[in-house]
């Protein structure tokens, strides 16, 4: 019997192997699940992008079922080899149309746009090799914002930049791009800072309570408020900011001025402000040499007053040692207004009395060792044309000419010659109101010697927004090409506008 059923189950065992072992003939229905085709022609060549502008690549996905598809562009540190990348990928957009501002920094990276169908989560994918430039040489910074904010935008023209192979364009919120939100604090300034052949290359930013370093080749931010200054315990309130020749580098914060001088970012701190009885307005003049250092206005004691050493004090210029001296530069007595380098290379100063109506132009060299014949020239401009109503003032460093502004107008003034203003500009839209004034002068000015001092910035304010008006100039007599060369919109309220130059040898 036990045999039997040994025989029984043998017999089962090969049934149920035979029937594995049977083609299954079921009654099933097999289909190609097709995937997105995303058509790179003529779009999927290498691009060279610079920082901080738009990117923008519109691709054809051929696929019947286009409403389901889902869109990630993606931004990848290109690496060789075995070296991990440094950087974080970055999700650029979400849309089929790509169009976004590239903020990394300079270098060579790998877009991928991931295509997935959100039905069957299917993907398919495609790389483009982009690399990342620097863009920032030659142009023009514009500070503009709100009274809590700013940011920063550039500016090329073929007019501030007559230069081979630069193409106009206009790079939008450079800070806020750069650190992630907006310049904090009412802005007062954008200065550039850099020498030929030097590792200076630097702009600064100013608001009433914070300021910031930024790269001058790819704006990155490489120093912010506490890191500027040697001293923990100091008061941030940086008011003027400025070059003044060679490597020598002056602030004015809090009425006090600080000095340092080197090329190397990492040394370039804020020290104590030199010690005296002063509280300076917040004017500093480029200079190309200079045995004084720093010159500025003492507002409080209305004189002006020159540093004796990098870390010293602020004393008095020297007494007049000339009979006749336009001025003494020890007993001006009058409040500043504006403060720069004029022609010929002296320095252009303008006062308001402070009791009664009179404005004046003082010129000084401060070219020289203190000798006591420093002041060059007085010049009453109390008669000029609606002078009382001057809220911007320029100087050209072409010509006997400077300029002023009103709210509403721009005037020329010939101050050694006929000591006469002419009225320029007087013909902007209803309820816009000038915010800013600038000459265009590049500091270096390597490669830009034909647009030295030949365009002048107008901003406006008209309540909404602000605008910036590009004017041909001729810096010898004053007069100014109209209409604008160039006009921007869009910006907030301007507060100040600076040139930048790329100089010479190491950028």
């Amino acid at each position: 019997m036990k045999k039997y059923y040994q025989y029984i189950l043998s017999g089962l065992a090969g049934m149920l192997l035979l029937a594995a072992c049977k083609k299954d003939l079921g009654n099933y229905a097999y289909t190609n699940v097709p995937l997105p085709v995303i058509d790179t022609t003529g779009i999927g060549n290498a691009r060279f992008v610079e920082r901080y502008s738009t990117l923008d690549i519109n691709p054809v996905i051929n696929y019947s079922n286009a409403s389901n598809l889902k869109y990630q562009w993606i931004m990848h540190q290109f690496t060789s080899g075995s070296t991990p990348p440094t950087k974080a990928s970055r999700v650029l957009s979400y849309s089929k149309q790509l169009s976004a501002q590239i903020t990394e920094t300079v270098g060579d990276y790998r877009l991928e746009l991931l295509v997935t169908d959100s039905t069957n989560q299917l993907k398919v994918n495609t790389i483009f090799t982009i690399t990342v430039s620097a863009g920032l040489e030659y142009g023009v910074m514009v500070l503009h914002g709100t009274a809590d904010s700013s940011d920063v935008d550039f500016l090329v023209t073929a007019n501030a930049v007559p230069v081979a192979g630069f193409n106009p364009r206009r790079l939008r919120g450079l800070y806020s791009a750069a650190a992630g939100k907006k310049f904090p604090g009412v802005p007062r300034f954008v200065a550039q800072e850099r020498a030929s052949f030097s590792t200076k290359n630097w702009i600064t930013l100013g608001s009433d309570k914070h300021i910031a370093r930024m790269s001058g080749s790819d704006f990155s931010l490489l120093r912010l408020d506490g890191q500027f200054f040697r001293r923990p315990d100091a008061v941030i309130a940086p008011q003027a900011y400025s070059l003044l020749t060679s490597n020598y580098t002056a602030v004015i914060n809090a009425g006090k001025l600080h000095i340092y001088n080197t090329a190397y970012e990492t040394d370039a701190l804020i020290s104590g402000a030199l010690d005296g009885d002063y509280e300076l307005a917040p004017y500093l003049a480029y200079q190309t040499a200079s045995s004084l250092i720093a010159v500025a206005y003492d507002q409080k004691n209305g004189r002006f007053v020159r540093a004796s050493g990098m870390g010293g004090q602020m004393i008095d210029l020297a007494a007049p040692s000339v009979n006749n001296a336009p001025f003494n530069h020890r007993t001006v007595g009058k409040d500043m207004l504006f403060m720069d380098r004029g022609f010929n290379g002296n320095t252009h100063s303008f006062f308001k009395d402070r009791t009664g109506t009179g404005y004046w132009l003082y010129v000084s060299n401060f070219n020289k060792a203190d000798d006591g014949a420093l002041a060059i020239g007085a010049y009453n401009m109390t008669n000029l044309p609606e002078i009382a109503a001057a809220k911007f003032f320029q100087t050209s460093e072409l010509g006997i000419i400077d300029f002023y502004a009103t709210e509403r107008r721009v005037y020329a003034y010939n101050y050694e010659g006929t000591n006469a203003a002419t009225l320029m500009l007087d013909g902007f839209a209803a309820g816009e109101t000038i915010t800013c004034m600038k000459v265009f002068k590049p500091r270096p000015n390597f490669n830009l010697t034909a647009a030295d001092g030949a365009l002048i910035y107008i901003a406006t304010w008209d309540g909404t927004q602000g605008r910036v008006y590009e004017y041909k100039v001729n810096g010898n007599n004053g007069q100014i090409t109209s209409p604008a060369a160039q006009v921007f919109d869009g910006f907030g309220k301007v507060t100040d506008i600076t040139a930048k130059g790329r100089g010479s040898g190491t950028y």
